[in-house]
């Protein structure tokens, strides 16, 4: 369990980054902006799309129905038009070059109103006088019913708009439809929402103008105006312009554009609509198609002509398909989730690499969370503010954890070196009361033979070893002090490492008792710079817990090994063993094993010692061992350039010694 006060620290570290995270999320910066769109896009690429409505049928003003020139023989090249006057002075009006004489958009009404159009919907600009208009304007006023033009506008100062309406409008087609005090349902207007790399995401509903005399002339949406024409008011939300487009695929795909000028070609009239039946109750759209005049919006799916956008919207009304964005109080609770997270990781999980994995996980599938809410729940999950929270939470518990740890580091350190000093400052005190009970025990001693009975002579013995062994004990606590803080003198002298094992293992002769000390080392000296008194106590160590871990009728062996570089010690038992997950831990001060925990005179200082000893020869110590099948205990000493003493010549043979 983690210290209250560092959980209420991580805690508030999680709602900060919440905080920032959402105060990032509502101020909206440029960078940040781009970031979430580029999201959105990639998302909406992804996602669902909303199928074409077959009642939706795109006109295109493009290059081939624009390119009609004077020199055209319309009556050779399109010989039935000859007989059909209507169509032969639509396509002497193309042929005159652009922009064209607005008669011609009055006989485009006219025919497609006759063949049954349910809503003829004209995405063009009609803001200056232009020959024809009266025409237009008749036709206009005889399909009253079935018709739409696109009109924009600009915004005066007085008009009435949200803050998410596009600053900037054309003046209103005056020329064709005078402006009234009331709205005209004939008209929409054609402004869509864009960022501010111009690209379209969503349509505007409305816009009111405000006149001197205080009435408000309204205009629809040019989509919604046309799905109102079509008969299906209810379709279109108060709030259109909060909604964004579900498109319905990439540019030209699923609106495939119909140049206009075949409708005025009889024989293309015939068989690729065969006599108006292909538009009879759809909504046409006429308008530019692009490529030819640049009349194109950048969308999420790449450049897209203006009437298409419009398609595009209208299918979304049609199939109620529009998407939406959460409130922002909901975002910001989505935020403050995503950061709680992120504390919750760090709770649960201690490892930071686990931790960070898991935060990869997360991160990967954020992608497709929102995607699912996408295309099942129509709603735009913004993925930018909630990974800000995640990710910075999880990094600043990371962060913090380090800060902790060092604390807590110093604190212990602190913690280990004042207790290392008051154990040191007691063990010198005691050095001087044992001191004289060992002299005490000395006298006792030496005339036990003389006056104490054999009973009384056996505990002096006994208490003479007891204050031996506290003796060394103190003395090995101090060395393995002195050796930690690198303060041990050692006296670094040529010896033969052979009678130094030797020496050694003589010593355990009395105590052997059935056991089997085996030393097995080259004839020949072995010859090292080392401190000879610490080498011996670090092989008397060893041969002290063989034998506490070897049965009464073990054995023992002791190993000598010279290569190029170093000479290995080492001493072989057939005891219990050591499991693996210790073999680090018991060379550590006061490490021990489970089974040498049992032994009431384990200290747990020993193997501390000759690790320590070892390292101060620049050696190293290890041990190989396995939980019944005895332990090998070694330790390396580097050799050192000898005048030919470590030189072995030819005889490699061990010398075998046995012991006991």
């Amino acid at each position: 369990m983690m210290p209250y006060w560092r959980t209420l620290v991580v805690l508030l570290l999680a709602m900060l980054c919440a905080a920032a995270a959402i105060l990032l999320d509502f101020t909206s910066p440029g960078y940040y902006r781009q970031t979430e769109f580029g999201l959105r896009d990639a998302i909406a690429r992804s996602g669902r799309m909303t199928p074409a409505n077959p009642d939706l049928l795109f006109l295109a003003i493009d290059s081939d129905s624009v390119t009609l020139d004077e020199t055209l023989d319309v009556q050779g090249l399109f010989s039935s038009s000859s007989s059909d006057p209507e169509s032969r002075r639509a396509l002497e009006i193309m042929s005159k070059g652009w922009p064209w004489n607005r008669e011609i958009y009055a006989m485009i009404l006219e025919r497609l109103a006759r063949a049954g159009a349910k809503v003829v919907a004209f995405d063009c600009l009609f803001s200056a006088s232009a020959l024809g208009d009266d025409a237009f304007r008749v036709a206009l006023e005889q399909f009253r019913s079935q018709v739409v033009i696109g009109s924009n506008f600009v915004a005066p100062d007085n008009v009435e708009r949200s803050s998410r309406i596009p600053s900037s409008y054309e003046p209103p087609a005056e020329t064709l439809i005078p402006k009234a005090p009331t709205q005209d349902e004939r008209v929409g207007f054609t402004n869509f929402f864009a960022d501010e790399n111009r690209v379209v995401r969503g349509a505007q509903y409305r816009v009111a103008f405000r006149e001197p005399e205080d009435s408000i002339a309204t205009y629809l949406s040019f989509s919604a105006r046309i799905v109102a024409k079509a008969g299906h008011p209810e379709l279109i939300p108060n709030d259109l312009a909060e909604h964004l487009i579900r498109f319905t695929g990439p540019p030209r795909t699923a609106f495939h554009p119909r140049p206009l000028f075949e409708i005025f070609v009889p024989e293309y009239w015939e068989h690729n609509y065969r006599y108006g039946e292909l538009v009879r109750d759809k909504i046409v759209v006429v308008g530019a198609e692009g490529r030819w005049q640049k009349d194109e919006f950048r969308t999420p799916f790449g450049a897209m002509p203006g009437a298409e956008v419009h398609l595009n919207v209208l299918n979304a009304l049609l199939h109620r398909e529009s998407v939406r964005d959460l409130s922002r109080l909901a975002m910001a609770a989505v935020t403050i989730m995503a950061a709680i997270l992120g504390f919750a990781l760090w709770l649960s999980i201690r490892s930071p690499w686990l931790r960070l994995l898991a935060l990869g996980v997360i991160d990967a599938a954020t992608p497709f969370f929102a995607l699912w809410f996408y295309n099942h729940q129509n709603l735009y999950l913004s993925c930018l503010a909630p990974l800000l929270a995640l990710n910075s939470t999880v990094f600043f518990c990371l962060a913090s954890d380090f800060a902790f740890e060092r604390i807590e580091k110093a604190r212990l350190q602190s913690t280990l070196q004042t207790r290392d000093d008051l154990t040191h400052m007691i063990i010198h005190d005691l050095r001087s009361p044992l001191s004289l009970v060992t002299g005490y025990v000395d006298v006792l001693e030496q005339t036990a033979s003389d006056k104490l009975n054999p009973d009384e002579a056996e505990c002096v013995t006994g208490a003479k070893r007891g204050a031996d062994d506290m003796r060394d004990m103190i003395n090995t606590l101090l060395d393995v002090g002195r050796l930690e803080a690198g303060k041990m003198p050692l006296r670094f002298q040529n010896h033969d490492l052979a009678e130094i094992a030797r020496k050694a293992a003589n010593r355990f002769t009395p105590v052997l008792r059935g056991r089997t000390l085996r030393c097995e080392m080259p004839p020949a000296p072995v010859t090292v710079s080392c401190d000879a008194d610490v080498i011996r106590r670090i092989v008397e160590n060893l041969i002290s817990n063989a034998l506490k871990f070897t049965k009464s009728d073990g054995s023992i062996r002791v190993n000598i090994e010279r290569t190029e570089a170093n000479v290995t010690i080492s001493v072989s038992d057939n005891g219990e063993g050591i499991p693996r997950d210790q073999h680090e831990y018991i060379f550590e001060k006061f490490g021990q094993t489970n089974s040498g925990r049992q032994h009431r005179h384990s200290t747990g200082l020993g193997l501390a010692f000759c690790r320590l000893a070892v390292e101060a020869h620049q050696g190293k110590i290890g041990v190989q061992s396995e939980p019944g099948k005895g332990s090998t205990f070694w330790f390396t000493l580097p050799t050192r350039d000898q005048s030919g003493v470590n030189d072995l010549g030819d005889s490699q043979s061990a010398h075998f010694e046995r012991i006991g």
